[in-house]
């Protein structure tokens, strides 16, 4: 019960940091936009499954096509705003994850007999 009461306690700490506030502040704005909003959720999709792809890609040469394909998406303060605040959670949310599995020894336990 302990481990559950501390995910919950992390999961507040979250959606109450600065950064997720951020995030939901400047998400609720471009939601007032539905071209932005579109134009934003369809360049995250193909981004994100450009980074997920299993085929033999060269990355850098996709993600530069992709960004000149979406520059006013770069260009727009709104929607470069909305992506700074989501890679801030991303962020987080990494460093959480990091913290994590830092502290457990997977090698070991792969390892051990």
């Amino acid at each position: 019960m302990e481990l559950k009461t501390s995910i919950e306690e992390l999961k507040q700490s979250l959606l109450e940091s600065e950064a997720f506030l951020r995030y939901q502040k400047v998400r609720a704005e471009v939601h007032n936009y539905p071209e932005k909003e579109y134009r934003l959720h369809e360049f995250r999709r193909k981004n994100y499954f450009l980074q997920n792809s299993r085929e033999q890609l060269d990355l850098f040469t996709e993600e530069d096509r992709l960004e000149q394909e979406y520059a006013d998406v770069y260009k727009d303060p709104l929607l470069g705003e909305y992506l700074a605040a989501e890679v801030a959670v991303c962020r987080i949310i990494q460093q959480v994850n990091k913290e994590l599995i830092g502290c457990l020894d997977f090698e070991a336990i792969l390892y051990e007999e």
